[in-house]
């Protein structure tokens, strides 16, 4: 597994921000989702070994954080929230002197730097000084900070907080094309449901401390067996019409012969196939639909949709 967490508990002045953190995930990139202040941060700043676990485990890429902190952190990237920036440093020297902290020579270090760079689209803008950098140019020298020294494992903690569309855009196509490619897995923490949804084969859900779900998104996003997505043969009004007398819900697809049904509670599946014999409307199509990313994440965290 990528990630295993038993029990993991963390206090602050006697306050949980971990309350029992318990979950197993794997795949190449992982989201960590959850509204402000579930966890998210204290969870990675674990895994990175900066914070200590009050109770429980965690162990990352098969190594534990409390018995093995330093090789724990010699095969993770990690770019924290905020500006970061070093004051003085054009991008270039920032990312090799990342690269040096990680224990590269100076040498390797700036091959390395212009590579990352290239990778992450700042190759024009290697010398200037990062004072004068856009905030879409500070995540990504974050990030080539964090990539600097090929780490198995790079985590993300709210990388595209405060960017424009066209920069946020060009940072989650960065993270699909570090999963597609041989790079490092990345751990994304953010509370955009999108950017999971783009970015991610697997996730996380935390709330006050807790995990309510961890696994594929595939497994979160399960087929909701009472409502489908159906097409007709010939306009489908009278079909649904024919089961909304009948306590389904009926709402028009984007063609006159489409319709989107939920059953009620009471109702067999095949009430849908007796309603196209009564109108005379054989059914072409008919499917089950997934829940979206949303209406999944608001079901495993108990909120009202």
């Amino acid at each position: 597994m990528l990630l295993e967490f038993r029990g993991v508990r963390k206090l602050f002045r006697g306050a949980p921000a971990l309350d029992g953190v318990t979950a197993a995930v794997d795949g190449r990139a992982i989201g960590l989702l959850g509204p402000n202040g579930a966890g998210k941060t204290t969870l990675m700043k674990i895994c990175l070994g900066l914070l200590a676990p009050d109770a429980g485990e965690a162990t990352v890429l098969g190594l534990d954080v409390r018995r093995e902190p330093t090789a724990v952190r010699a095969k993770l990237g990690y770019a924290a929230e905020g500006a970061g920036r070093l004051p003085g440093l054009s991008g270039l020297e920032s990312v090799a002197y990342a690269g040096e902290l990680c224990g590269l020579r100076r040498a390797h270090a700036l091959r390395r730097a212009h590579e990352i760079l290239d990778l992450v689209g700042l190759d024009e803008s290697r010398h200037r000084p990062v004072e004068t950098y856009s905030t879409g140019m500070h995540q990504r020298v974050k990030v080539a900070m964090a990539l600097v020294h090929d780490p198995a494992l790079v985590l993300l903690d709210e990388p595209t907080t405060g960017l424009d569309p066209e920069s946020r855009d060009e940072l989650l196509d960065l993270i699909v094309q570090l999963r597609k490619g041989a790079g490092p897995a990345v751990l994304l923490s953010t509370h955009l449901l999108h950017d999971v949804e783009r970015t991610c084969d697997a996730c996380i859900i935390m709330q006050a401390g807790r995990v309510l779900f961890s696994g594929p998104l595939d497994a979160l996003q399960v087929r909701r067996q009472r409502v489908f997505d159906l097409r007709t043969r010939g306009p489908a009004a009278a079909l649904g019409a024919w089961l909304t007398e009948r306590g389904c819900e009926v709402r028009p697809g984007r063609r006159d012969d489409e319709l989107a049904v939920t059953l009620p509670a009471d109702a067999p599946a095949d009430l849908v196939w007796a309603g196209a014999a009564a109108t005379g409307h054989p059914l072409w199509h008919l499917e089950p639909q997934d829940a979206t990313l949303e209406e999944a994440f608001l079901e495993a965290i108990g909120s009202p949709r």
